[in-house]
């Protein structure tokens, strides 16, 4: 999690977003911006706060070590932050490719969307489940989007291996646009 943190801090830098040309790019962090702020907020703050707190002299390795912690608090809640900014889901060439920041790529071929539709749901639990043949990537705990595939896809998922679905619902901030998308590129295909 933390190299992933690394690499996403370094294409946030760049300003290099991780989109296939000609792909579409739909953000899906809208739904946990908010708390993801105060928390890189608070780890700045922290920093600021424990270096008034624990005094000069004979303890200045304590605030050499509690300075280190605190700006690799604020490292890896920027690491997150960047995670779910770089790596939207992506309509492509190839299919709808599904992200949770960089531990989730799912890609669903054209091929396989059978139907998509804009539906709120409320999860609770992981960032990614599997329920029967249905997989989940919700976040902050809801789902906005839902893929309905005419047969099962396996996929690769972190700490579960490879998994057959035959339906995907997923958050994004904008779920009715991503939907039209994907049935206007589907058709097309």
């Amino acid at each position: 999690m933390e190299r992933d943190g690394w690499i996403s801090l370094a294409r946030w830098v760049r300003r290099r977003p991780d989109v296939e040309p000609g792909g579409q790019a739909f953000a899906y962090r809208g739904a946990v911006l908010p708390l993801m702020l105060v928390f890189t907020g608070v780890s700045a703050l922290e920093i600021v706060a424990l270096d008034l707190i624990v005094p000069w002299g004979s303890l200045t390795w304590l605030r050499i070590a509690v300075a280190a912690v605190g700006v690799w608090g604020l490292t890896f809640a920027l690491g997150m932050l960047a995670g779910v900014t770089v790596h939207p889901h992506v309509v492509g060439e190839d299919g709808l490719r599904l992200r949770s920041g960089r531990a989730v790529d799912v890609v669903v071929p054209w091929t396989a969307i059978e139907r998509a539709r804009a539906a709120r749901r409320t999860r609770d639990g992981a960032a990614v489940q599997v329920e029967g043949e249905v997989l989940h990537l919700p976040m902050a705990s809801q789902t906005t989007a839902e893929i309905t595939l005419r047969e099962p896809v396996e996929v690769d998922l972190p700490r579960q291996g490879r998994v057959a679905v035959r339906a995907v619902h997923f958050h994004a901030d904008d779920a009715a646009g991503l939907v039209t998308t994907l049935r206007l590129r589907s058709t097309a295909a």
